[in-house]
Order: structure tokens, then sequence, then C-alpha cells
């Protein structure tokens, strides 16, 4: 690994298997970025990574001397310093709406995902961890009627955490049948998994957890 002081472009230290950084890396892609993806393991993170992340979390982003790391602060650094094609409404009202979005999807759906994938815990409570996280996406269905992606007519950064979170759920054994309930939703994975940008942004790791939607 190049040493992170000797970096003159941008790197992204990403780790293939977590949603967070799945998130980071489909919003370079739909900015059209060349930017280098250093694959590194979560619980192996490399020491000069360790000595500049506090959280000793990944996604890292390296930009020449900066150096940021928590998802939504890349995304947004990522949005403000290469605006075209926008991700996020021009609007502050809007645009503050968005952010509250992405905060409830931390709280309602993230939290439980991440349970879910650590499997650390009883059958039992992984089991009711399921069914609550499938209510939730379900109850969301009607929002899929009234827009083409997350509560926009437009693909924004909301939609860059929501997909992560779906193309994993055969992972944890979530299964969204083509039923009347959860059509909607099944429509909206089909037009984002078909996304270019999307498709470029899947680790070898992120391609063998489902075969097709």
């Amino acid at each position: 690994m190049v040493s992170i002081t000797q970096r003159t472009s941008m790197a992204l230290y990403s780790d293939p298997n977590c949603h967070y950084s799945h998130r980071v890396r489909i919003v370079l892609e739909e900015k059209g970025l060349s930017t280098e993806i250093v694959d590194m393991d979560q619980n192996n993170i490399h020491p000069e990574i360790l000595e500049i992340n506090p959280n000793a979390e990944l996604p890292v982003l390296i930009d020449r001397d900066i150096c940021l790391y928590e998802s939504s602060v890349l995304m947004e650094y990522l949005e403000e310093r290469f605006p075209h094609p926008p991700l996020m409404p021009v609007y502050p009202v809007i645009k503050a709406r968005s952010r509250l979005l992405i905060l409830r999807l931390q709280a309602e759906w993230c939290n439980d995902l991440d349970r879910l994938l650590l499997n650390k815990e009883s059958p039992k409570v992984i089991s009711s961890l399921r069914k609550s996280l499938k209510e939730k996406i379900i109850s969301t269905a009607p929002i899929f009627n009234e827009h083409p992606y997350f509560m926009s007519e437009d693909f924004s950064l909301v939609d860059c955490c929501v997909a992560p979170i779906l193309w994993r759920l055969p992972v944890i054994g979530i299964d969204l049948s083509k039923d009347k309930k959860s059509k909607p939703i099944y429509n909206y994975m089909q037009r984002v998994f078909t996304q270019k940008s999307f498709n470029k942004s899947l680790s070898e790791f992120e391609l063998e957890m489902r075969e097709s939607i």
C-alpha cells in the first residue's frame, strides 16, 4: 500500500463488504471520479489509517493533504467539491430534509442491519431484528409509488444510502417477494440495481451477495 503521506491523488480506503463504504463508492461512480479504491478489512485496518482516524472505522477518504472519515461527511464533501451531477437538492429546506432522511435511515434501518450482519446475538434476537427490519422497509413501499427514487424525482445521496442496504437483504435472510405489498420496493431495486453507477460501485464480495433482481 502506498503511504498516505506520499499520495498525490484521491484515494478511498474501503471495506468491500461494508454498506457504509459502498454508499461512498456509489457517489464516486455517480460523479465519474477516477479514484483509487484501496480495499481494507474493517477488522484489520492499516496502522496509518488508525493514526489519522480516531474512530478506527472505514471508509476513509484521502484527498491530497485532507483526511476525512464518516460516510455521511465523505458523501457531502464529494457532493460539494464535485457538484455535477448534483446528488442533493439546491433549496436549503429540501436539502435539510434529505439530511434528516439519512439520519432516520441510520437510526431505523442501519442499526438493525449492522447487528444482523455482525450475527453475534441469540437466534431469537436475530429473528426479531430480521422481522423488524423487513417491516420497516415494507412500510416505506407507498413512498416508491409517488416518486421513482426515495422521496425524490432524482437519484440522490439518500438513495446512495438506501441501495446498499437493500442489496444486502439476501445475506441477512430477508426476501422481498414481488407481491402486491412490496412491489414498489422491488421495482425501485430493479431501477437502481441496473444503473451503471451502481453496478460499477460493487466490489467482488458484493457481486456475490445476490444473483439478480
